[in-house]
């Protein structure tokens, strides 16, 4: 366990030496808050808040998944180009410690990536939260965004060094955009509300949604993020045997 964790500190500090990363990853949702707060003054309550709020938890939503897409998806295509993940098979780390830690290092980046939009929300956003609300508000954003940090992670292992990128920030507006998060579902056409639901961008942040507006979680939002990340956990799986096969044919 030792050697796992000092992989995991590892694969953390090298993600928070990439200036590019870290820009994008903190910057786009912060800028994207600020920039966007005052488009929907009208919209006085919206899903039992304010938009200020409820735009806050958006963003909060769209910074975690694109820490998890980035610190998974790019880094690890480039990685398995480079020649870093067979170097990784000659050591004793066990084979499926390189997935885990990939995602585990996801998760470890989209906690402070959160909190910072939270922050934004309070300062520029002028959010006012009880104390307890922004801590749930904090771990359910967090602990949800599972399925983005295995999205990446699989997107990492299908794409190639010259197209996850690409991939990677279609991924983040497409879901985004159809999941809600710049646009609430309500101001969709119809037949886009309807791809929202299917979407693990929406469910995500309707639970934050539901935490600001004081209500419980659906545990229909829940379960089908942990659907998804159950699916993304098995495709990741079959992916990692294929490639493990193939080193060593």
């Amino acid at each position: 366990m030792t050697g796992l964790g000092t992989f995991l500190r590892f694969e953390v500090l090298r993600l928070l030496r990439n200036l590019r990363y870290v820009g994008i990853t903190i910057g786009f949702p912060v800028v994207f808050y600020s920039l966007f707060l005052h488009n929907n003054k009208p919209l006085a309550h919206i899903a039992g808040t304010d938009w200020k709020t409820y735009f806050m938890v958006s963003m909060a939503s769209f910074g975690a998944m694109v820490a998890a897409l980035n610190a998974g998806g790019t880094r690890l295509a480039a990685e398995r180009a480079s020649g870093w993940t067979r170097q990784l098979r000659v050591t004793p780390l066990p084979s499926w410690s390189y997935v885990t830690t990939k995602i585990s290092a996801s998760m470890v980046i989209a906690l402070p990536v959160i909190c910072v939009v939270e922050l934004t929300g309070l300062l520029v956003g002028g959010v006012r939260l009880g104390l307890g609300t922004w801590a749930v508000l904090t771990v359910v954003l967090w602990a949800s965004a599972l399925p983005f940090a295995a999205l990446g992670v699989l997107v990492g292992f299908v794409a190639s060094g010259e197209t996850a990128y690409p991939l990677v920030t279609a991924l983040m507006f497409l879901l985004s955009f159809f999941g809600g998060l710049f646009t609430p579902v309500t101001n969709l056409p119809p037949v886009l509300r309807q791809v929202a639901d299917f979407l693990p961008s929406y469910h995500h942040a309707s639970l934050g949604w539901a935490v600001v507006a004081g209500r419980a979680p659906a545990a229909a939002d829940a379960g089908i993020l942990l659907a998804y990340s159950i699916a993304f956990g098995l495709a990741i799986a079959w992916r990692h045997h294929v490639e493990e096969a193939r080193a060593f044919a």
